[in-house]
């Protein structure tokens, strides 16, 4: 129960957060522009507060100080949660730079240098720098594998991209109200149940981490839920998904990701499929719309429609990916 305790004190400061935060967002002009190129429908969030996962991440950074200095220490799951943070702070440039300087915000190539440089830095760390050594865990509980010798450059250049698609997919799937919110609280919650079932007590910080990660996108919904009050902006969503990918690395089960995550691997792909099939093709589309979700909106689903759909196959490939644990 103890390790639980984390995960209230999120959801309620999260809850309480955005109580105070959004008089405030609205009331300095941090409001979502949106894109004249999307869907129509879309036109009427246009106003709409951004900066929204400052509500989930100032409580869980709260809570993880309370618990690094008079609880566990740092090292339990302070590497992940300074990586989570740093892709947030890449978010949060690119959001305010959005709101007050430049629309299209920081531009591809800067957002990907940085992040490039955040993931391929933790992965030095965590094969070369971490005391404890890196390991591989397979599935259907075949025991950890050591990563050694030369493996360890193909695993480094494993984490780097695994870590920079993971916090991109996570942050296309931030399109439609509450989808991210939604799709995150089942993957966190499946990833904790996934290390409850390997080794309860040995991954008791990262059990917790991922619970936090659940427990304030859950309380974002109250504010992020269609009809959205505030959108929780890159900010947001790349802290999310940086989270999760380092959780499931630390744990030594990032294939995990692959049914637990499949919906944003799936939206991250359908952007890339558009892009590279647009250049092929010189102007055809292989959707209406990239990522996925926007496909199906144009085709005359409803956001709530999409929303529940995806966070049900959200859900069913977390179940599914239990299997192989």
């Amino acid at each position: 129960m103890q390790f639980l305790l984390p995960a209230f004190l999120t959801f309620g400061l999260t809850v309480a957060c955005g109580y105070f935060l959004l008089p405030v967002l609205r009331q300095h002009g941090l409001r979502q522009t949106v894109r004249q190129d999307g869907p129509q429908t879309h036109l009427v969030k246009s106003g709409t507060p951004t900066l929204g996962g400052l509500f989930f991440i100032l409580p869980s950074l709260l809570v993880f100080l309370v618990r690094a200095f008079f609880i566990r220490g740092w090292d339990d799951y302070g590497p992940a949660f300074l990586l989570a943070l740093c892709f947030g702070l890449v978010g949060f440039v690119d959001d305010f730079t959005k709101l007050k300087r430049d629309p299209n915000g920081l531009s591809v190539k800067q957002k990907s240098i940085i992040m490039g440089l955040l993931s391929l830095g933790f992965a030095i760390y965590y094969l070369y720098l971490q005391t404890a050594s890196p390991y591989l865990r397979l599935p259907f509980g075949a025991g950890p594998l050591e990563i050694s010798g030369g493996w360890k450059i193909v695993y480094l250049v494993f984490i780097t991209l695994y870590l920079f698609y993971m916090a991109n997919a996570v942050n296309l799937a931030d399109g439609l109200d509450g989808l991210c919110s939604s799709l995150v609280t089942c993957s966190s919650l499946t990833l904790a149940l996934a290390l409850s079932l390997l080794d309860k007590q040995a991954y008791q910080p990262l059990i917790e981490l991922a619970l936090v990660f659940a427990a304030g996108v859950l309380a974002f919904l109250f504010y992020n839920r269609h009809p959205a009050l505030v959108f929780m902006g890159d900010t947001g969503s790349l802290y999310l998904g940086a989270g999760l990918a380092v959780i499931s690395i630390l744990a030594g089960i990032p294939w995990i990701m692959l049914l637990n995550g499949l919906v944003f691997i799936v939206e991250g792909l359908s952007s890339l499929l558009q892009t590279l099939y647009f250049k092929m093709t010189k102007g055809k589309r292989l959707f209406r719309m990239a990522p996925l979700h926007h496909h199906f909106e144009l085709g005359g689903w409803s956001e709530v429609k999409i929303v529940r759909i995806f966070s049900l196959l959200g859900l069913i490939c977390g179940l599914l990916a239990l299997v192989f644990i």
